[in-house]
């Protein structure tokens, strides 16, 4: 496995970090909908200054849309999981969900 298809590891400290230092510049972001806005936002920046075509960076942003939506599912698929499981919490608590997976640009 390359460099670059290396699985990203998220953990809920992680995503904490950065929805604080977002709420720094807008407080509004202590809403998970609102800084998920910013982060929208943001990636947009990143893609319209990444040096490609605009059908390229169209393309790039419908792959990172798909992929944020695997992102939903797992996390989504972990809560049910814990929540399913009598007692135990599901065996992580809530500062050590993580999510990974692999995002790799299609340069075709």
């Amino acid at each position: 496995m390359s460099e670059s298809e290396q699985e990203l590891q998220l953990s809920v400290e992680m995503v904490r970090d950065i929805q604080q230092r977002v709420q720094q510049d807008d407080p509004r972001a202590s809403d998970s909908g609102v800084c998920a806005q910013y982060l929208a936002a943001v990636t947009g920046f990143m893609l319209g200054q990444l040096n490609a075509d605009t059908d390229k960076k169209k393309e790039f942003l419908q792959q990172l849309q798909e992929f944020a939506a695997g992102v939903v599912d797992d996390v989504e698929s972990q809560q049910e999981m814990e929540a399913a499981q009598p007692g135990s919490g599901g065996g992580q608590s809530a500062g050590e969900q993580r999510s990974s997976g692999i995002w790799t640009p299609d340069q075709g």
